[in-house]
């Protein structure tokens, strides 16, 4: 249009200002949102996160509580998004009020970054997962109110612990949450995570495998002993896992002479300084020589560059130290998940007289029960390898009726799998008609895991329950917790659960586990590091429970 040429509309426009306006905000706004539109079909998100939950990390996944069940990462594993199905679908079949139980862990793990995988992670989650739905479709821990299942992520080496923590706080009064458990391994971070939990919201931390002995330590506290007001655990501490390796020990026959502590010295990793330092101290005696072998495992890596390669390396310069110290028994120090590393080692490195090394680590080496380089190394006959399980599926022994331990494990077991009582022979009663079991693989035990995250859901469950009132004030909660103990203990699958004045396990044994080469396990022996054997509750005329 030549610039002398009227154009109606537009006069009417002029004459208009309103309508002007309005049509000029019109197309701004099909600008924007056309933009927003078209960026997004052009370059969509790497990665899209459900509600309750955020992008971080590198590679991203999503972290905080998972509250539609989404995907924690692109690509996520079939049978990991089966189980979060399986938690949507329960949490959906709770109607009226009801209790949140978060279980917070690292739940998008990045291969050879971390030191679990998904295979070690699944049991936990099922764990949880068996443990509300005990709560929900059956008697044995009470019947109101309904209990939902949250995960939270902390992402990849526990990165994005405040970002749990913050989605906790802010969905804890929306969806009730009471407490949460889990937390997985023991770093600076997740204790980080679990005096976040305590200062911010005042609701129960149940530690399902925490076992670090200053977990349950404020890290604000410049002294190092103020305990985290709420902070549980249903897993014995680093000290009672040595005390149960040396008992062990000192049992052997030939008699240990000669022990060598393979000991990690990374930083922030309260498993392995405290395993390393209660080992120091529990194994001397003086019929035994004591030699301590440090390396350090990377808190980061550079691309391209393996764990497992960078661990090999250091191992390969120790071996020599090793055959030097001639050890009747190496205590393995560190993670499980570094544990095929030292043992390739040791099997392909020069022979130098030691035809079988015998080993024993903590009960982080469930992580190696599936290594490759392990079950090699144990079928070539070269090393045996156990470890002091926190719990194991074989502890309570086969017998039946058995122990009341051994019928608490068998109620949880039948549960688990959906199978019939392996005594009773009588498929599992519940509450609820038509309530679908569950159909977990028995062998997904093996690591103990599962039994432990069910024991700290259901302790988690039984306070909720035991004051409904929590439900609109959970803190209140601890202090139900703090009653269980002496003879109000509650029965677990690994033990009973009894909880002393600092919030750690009382009278929970400590399982020695073999691994076979075929990888799966047994138990050889079942030890008691802090007390004499728990397996009923105390009755009258007797002696009473550990604590009491």
């Amino acid at each position: 249009m030549s610039a002398g040429v009227h154009n109606p509309r537009l006069g009417r426009l002029r004459r208009h200002p309103v309508l002007s306006l309005t049509a000029a905000l019109l197309l701004l706004a099909g600008a924007v949102f056309g933009g927003t539109w078209g960026y997004g079909v052009l370059f969509p998100p790497a990665l899209s996160c459900g509600r309750g939950m955020t992008a971080a990390g590198t590679p991203l996944a999503c972290v905080g509580v998972n509250l539609d069940s989404a995907p924690f990462t692109k690509g996520e594993p079939a049978r990991m998004r089966k189980l979060e199905e399986t938690v949507r679908t329960a949490n959906e079949a709770v109607k009226g009020n009801s209790a949140g139980v978060v279980l917070m862990m690292n739940l998008s793990p990045v291969e050879d970054v971390d030191t679990l995988t998904y295979d070690s992670l699944y049991p936990n989650i099922e764990g949880a997962i068996a443990a509300v739905w005990r709560a929900n479709n059956t008697a044995a821990y009470g019947s109101t109110p309904g209990v939902k299942l949250y995960l939270a992520n902390m992402g990849s080496q526990y990165g994005s612990w405040q970002a749990a923590v913050d989605s906790v706080k802010k969905n804890a009064a929306a969806e009730h949450i009471s407490a949460v458990v889990g937390l997985g391994q023991s770093t600076e971070q997740s204790r980080q995570a679990a005096a976040a939990v305590s200062s911010q919201l005042h609701i129960p931390v149940i530690g399902s495998t925490v076992t670090g002995n200053s977990m349950n330590l404020d890290p604000a506290d410049p002294a190092g002993k103020r305990p985290i007001p709420d902070m549980f655990r249903v897993s014995p501490t680093n000290s009672d896992s040595v005390i149960a390796a040396n008992q062990y020990v000192s049992g052997l026959s030939p008699a240990v002479t000669s022990l060598a502590v393979v000991a990690d010295s990374v930083a922030d990793d309260d498993y392995t300084a405290t395993l390393a330092a209660e080992a120091k101290i529990r194994f001397p005696a003086p019929d035994r020589t004591l030699t301590v072998l440090p390396y350090t495992s990377p808190r980061s890596l550079p691309s391209g560059t393996g764990r497992q390669d960078y661990l090999i390396q250091q191992f390969n310069l120790m071996h020599a130290n090793l055959c030097q110290a001639a050890p009747s028994v190496v205590y393995f120090a560190g993670r499980g998940r570094d544990l095929g590393a030292f043992v390739q080692n040791w099997v392909q490195g020069a022979p130098c007289g030691i035809p079988q090394l015998r080993i024993l680590a903590g009960d982080d080496a469930s992580e190696a029960i599936h290594d490759d380089a392990v079950l090699k190394g144990v079928a070539s006959g070269r090393v045996t390898v156990a470890y002091t399980a926190l719990a194991s599926p074989d502890e309570w022994g086969t017998e039946c009726p058995g122990s009341d331990a051994k019928r608490n494990y068998d109620q949880f077991w039948s549960a688990f799998t959906g199978r019939p009582d392996p005594c009773t022979k009588q498929p599992l009663a519940t509450t609820q008609s038509g309530a679908a079991p569950l159909a977990f693989d028995p062998a997904d035990l093996a690591s103990g895991q599962a039994m432990l995250t069910h024991d700290a859901a259901v302790a988690a469950i039984s306070a909720a329950r035991h004051d409904e009132a929590g439900l609109k004030n959970p803190g209140l909660e601890t202090g139900i917790l703090h009653q269980f103990y002496c003879a109000q203990m509650l029965p677990g699958a690994s033990g009973w659960l009894s909880f002393g004045a600092d919030g750690n396990p009382v009278g929970k044994p400590a399982p020695i586990v073999q691994i076979n080469p075929d990888g799966t396990t047994k138990t050889v022996t079942l030890t008691w590091p802090s007390s004499a054997p728990n397996l009923s509750l105390p009755q009258r005329g007797g002696t009473g429970a550990p604590g009491c």
